[in-house]
């Protein structure tokens, strides 16, 4: 009151109210620090350094404030700095923060991975975790790190999914074109045929389902499935996989409500456009959907790790580890990151709200029901392919 009182215009207030809402409501960031020799502090600085991300969030790095000074110094970057805490819950709301976590007596050795730079990783990981867990924290966004890091777990997702006992967890690539799940994911080729099971691929059906209805309120998302053989099998001339497996485990979702289509074959469904009639796609193995997704999508794009109770985000590329300390390093698929970790929390926070007083759900066609409806669609759809 004290500015209307004083004769200012009364937008003033209002925009003064805005603000200390938008600062009461803004959402704290923690980010790990990756591996130290790659281009993690590179990436978090360069985005950091921009004035506006404090407008959008609360960022609280989990690191070391050597080792950072270290990066900025080898970047030659000027006019920023970090303001260290002893927890995030100390974060101040204008200022880019660090939790130090780590040995400030850290060795930096750009550009090679060593059980030091692993053992650095996985650390400031645990300490963001558990920072998130205790609600210091709302949403985790994490810096390349390689897969020694989470050793004895075999990758990323093993890692959390054993932390949060949780059986399905699935990286969904996210880009402004597409999205991409993984029936498998890191696991040497000659044993992926045998972990596409009617189970395995039903189950990340569902969890991709779930996900995209929860996480980016997508009422009825529509699901293509790659095949796993050439042509999809070419009516079994090149494999059966596509008929004893992969097709039963569609219909098996379709009779559960989930709009599943395919068996498409990679090379037609990713040679023009018709990928993007989908809402995501679920790849049989990690190069079957990793490189149309980067051949697309560059490095821009950012992974959710689907399936967990928390909000984890990360990049899809890896350390760099050949560009590090050069400078050169593109933000963009951190600063998405950040995005999309966003994007998710505040979808969930609303979907939650909804959950409490939903609205009753009418068809627009009379005398029609859901699995009628999604006939109807899957129909729509399967023609539109042919």
């Amino acid at each position: 009151m004290e500015l209307l009182r004083s004769g200012l215009p009364s937008y003033y207030y209002i925009c003064k109210l805005q603000t200390e809402y938008d600062m009461e409501n803004r959402l704290t960031v923690g980010f790990t620090h990756g591996d130290v020799n790659g281009i993690g502090y590179e990436l978090i600085i360069k985005m950091m350094a921009e004035n506006r991300i404090c407008e959008v969030c609360t960022p609280v790095l989990f690191g070391s404030s050597k080792v950072a000074a270290y990066h900025r110094k080898a970047l030659n970057i000027e006019n920023f700095s970090l303001n260290s805490i002893q927890n995030a819950r100390d974060a101040n709301p204008k200022r880019c923060n660090i939790v130090n976590c780590v040995d400030d007596a850290i060795k930096v050795d750009l550009g090679q991975e060593t059980p030091e730079s692993d053992d650095a990783a996985v650390l400031a990981l645990k300490a963001a975790l558990t920072a998130l867990d205790r609600n210091e924290i709302d949403v985790l966004v994490g810096a390349p790190q390689g897969c020694n890091s989470f050793k004895p777990a075999a990758s990323c997702p093993v890692f959390f999914s054993e932390r949060y006992e949780t059986r399905n967890v699935m990286p969904l690539l996210v880009g402004a074109k597409m999205k991409m799940g993984f029936v498998t994911n890191h696991l040497p080729f000659r044993d992926i045929a045998g972990n596409i099971t009617v189970n395995n691929i039903y189950y990340k059906l569902k969890l991709l389902d779930a996900c995209l209805k929860k996480d980016f309120t997508i009422r009825k998302p529509r699901i293509a499935v790659l095949g796993l053989n050439p042509h999809s099998g070419e009516n079994c001339m090149y494999g059966e996989e596509e008929k004893n497996v992969i097709i039963p485990a569609i219909e098996r979702a379709r009779d559960h409500g989930i709009m599943a289509l395919g068996p498409y074959a990679p090379d037609g469904l990713f040679s023009g456009v018709e990928f993007e009639k989908f809402d995501v796609i679920l790849a049989m193995y990690h190069d079957q959907g990793m490189i149309p997704f980067k051949t697309i999508e560059g490095n821009e794009g950012a992974v959710l790790l689907a399936g967990l109770p928390i909000v984890y985000t990360s990049t899809v590329h890896g350390m760099a580890y050949d560009i590090t300390g050069q400078g050169i390093a593109d933000e963009s698929g951190m600063r998405n990151a950040l995005y999309l970790a966003i994007d998710v929390y505040n979808n969930r926070q609303m979907n939650a709200e909804l959950a409490q007083n939903p609205l009753r759900h009418y068809d627009i066609a009379s005398n029609s029901n859901e699995s009628d409806l999604n006939v109807e669609q899957i129909a729509g759809i399967e023609k539109e392919m042919e």
